[in-house]
């Protein structure tokens, strides 16, 4: 059975010890064997977009002898009890000050009250489930895990709700020619979206634009390279037309990682112009990240770069616009560990400079579009020390402050809930290389309460509700 990197996810041999891709190293124990179907984790992954893990994997190496089956037999037994260990508890660290700081004494989160808040029985989450992260399904107020779809594709790469809560988009399949789905959630059922017009074959990104109108990134060609733009188009899911994205002038707009404001006015995005290859070789390109407002139809630049794409390093990753559409939140992606966050206006003004971390992963704005989470080893540690989670305030200004710190914790993807009250994030379980846990923690920090196993990229009903649960000390 073929085994999933966990650096990059492609899919190996069952006896290979190092990825053909990557190179980084897979775990020696016997893989993982779902269930069929598989029982079934945004950042929202990119992951670290979601986009495989991000874990602190090595450049690998030739293949070492493996233990003796005497030795093998001892070794699954310590890995077996470590791995129950560590699913009872993940540490955390009280907030405090803004910066890194030094660690306190980690308190244990697995715990009978938390500060963490529940959700109500009316209101729950859309996530991909499952061992192997690949099946599109709900999570219920009580963690309960619903199975919506199962034969979308080996990887699940982004979902949305739309903004009234009758339809979910998918976007999966692998990573060549990824396909976008629509769910029913009344019905239960789920389409194969196919825009003919024109003729798309793989699907960038996407973002809601209203209940009716989907912005899809699409490409009409298989992408060879990196550096190449998609077609902007709005969809309608009722009518399953589309029509051009286009500016002031009518020009139909090209580009990338599309996000929008709530109620679908802006929209941020990434062109490519420029491709070529260098002197040794290597694919550049100029990139540009852009708001387009819809109602004037006037495009901002906010800021360009020039792209290695042969060493994945690009200014402007994954960006995420506000949901009142007055700022947008980036990263920098110069390798799979290495990244800074950086947070502007949409007229290009610096809010937040560039924040330097390790180990890039989601992040989310708060549903009034002033605060905006994301996570991050420092710089200074070795890549096993303790992820931060970061909160910044754009009416604040300053630097981001750190609300919670986990020890021996991946964080794979984020979401903020339609009130504002509850942050969902979502593990990559390290010990087992699979999806892992889902958790549920105040933006002011404190405890983690865990909602369910193999859940990642959470995605809140436009309609959850959010009830706190008692808790057993202050909040940080």
């Amino acid at each position: 059975m073929a085994r999933n990197c966990p650096s990059c996810g492609r899919a190996n041999d069952d006896d290979a010890r190092f990825c053909s891709g990557c190179g980084a190293e897979i775990a020696a124990a016997e893989p993982v064997t779902a269930a069929a179907p598989p029982a079934q984790a945004s950042p929202a992954g990119p992951v670290p977009p979601a986009p495989p893990p991000a874990l602190a994997q090595g450049a690998g190496g030739p293949p070492r002898r493996g233990p003796g089956p005497a030795l093998l037999i001892v070794i699954i037994i310590l890995v077996v009890a470590a791995a129950a260990a560590a699913a009872v508890f993940l540490f955390i660290m009280p907030a405090g000050s803004g910066g890194d700081g030094g660690e306190t004494t980690p308190t244990p989160v697995a715990s009978s009250s938390s500060a963490a808040p529940t959700p109500s029985a009316d209101g729950f989450l859309a996530a991909v489930v499952g061992r192997q992260g690949n099946v599109l399904g709900t999570v219920a107020a009580d963690g309960a895990v619903k199975e919506l779809a199962t034969t979308l594709g080996p990887q699940i790469f982004q979902i949305a709700y739309s903004p009234d809560g009758t339809r979910i988009a998918c976007i999966a399949g692998d990573w060549k020619r990824p396909e976008l789905s629509m769910l029913d959630v009344a019905q239960g059922t789920v389409r194969k979206v196919r825009i003919a017009k024109p003729a798309l074959v793989a699907i960038d990104s996407m973002a809601w634009l209203g209940p009716q109108s989907l912005l899809v990134a699409g490409f009409t060609m298989t992408p060879k390279s990196q550096g190449e733009d998609a077609e902007l188009l709005v969809y309608d899911p009722v009518a399953g037309s589309a029509e051009p994205l286009a500016d002031e002038a009518g020009v139909a707009l090209r580009g990338v990682s599309v996000s929008a404001s709530a109620d679908g006015n802006r929209v941020a995005y990434v062109t490519y112009t420029d491709q070529k290859t260098d002197q040794y070789g290597l694919w550049t390109a100029t990139e540009r990240l852009n708001v387009l407002d819809r109602a004037s139809g006037t495009v901002t630049k906010l800021g360009s770069s020039k792209a290695l794409f042969d060493v994945n390093a690009r200014r402007f990753d994954d960006p995420l616009i506000s949901p009142t559409g007055t700022a947008v939140i980036y990263r920098q992606a110069g390798s799979d560990v290495g990244t800074s966050y950086t947070v502007v206006d949409v007229n290009g003004t610096t809010l937040m400079p560039a924040k330097e971390l390790m180990f890039p992963a989601g992040y989310a704005w708060d549903p009034d579009g002033t605060k905006v989470v994301f996570t991050g080893q420092s710089i200074k540690g070795a890549g096993n020390g303790a992820v931060s989670f970061y909160l910044f305030d754009t009416s604040l200004g300053g630097s981001p402050k750190v609300i919670a710190r986990y020890k021996k914790a991946v964080v794979q993807d984020l979401a903020w809930s339609p009130d504002g009250s509850t942050i969902a994030w979502a593990e990559w379980d390290t010990g087992k290389y699979r999806s892992g846990n889902l958790y549920l923690m105040s933006p002011s920090g404190g405890d983690s309460k865990r909602l369910a196993d193999w859940a990642l990229m959470p995605a809140w009903a436009p309609s959850a509700v959010i009830s706190p649960s008692p808790s057993a000390s202050p909040s940080p």
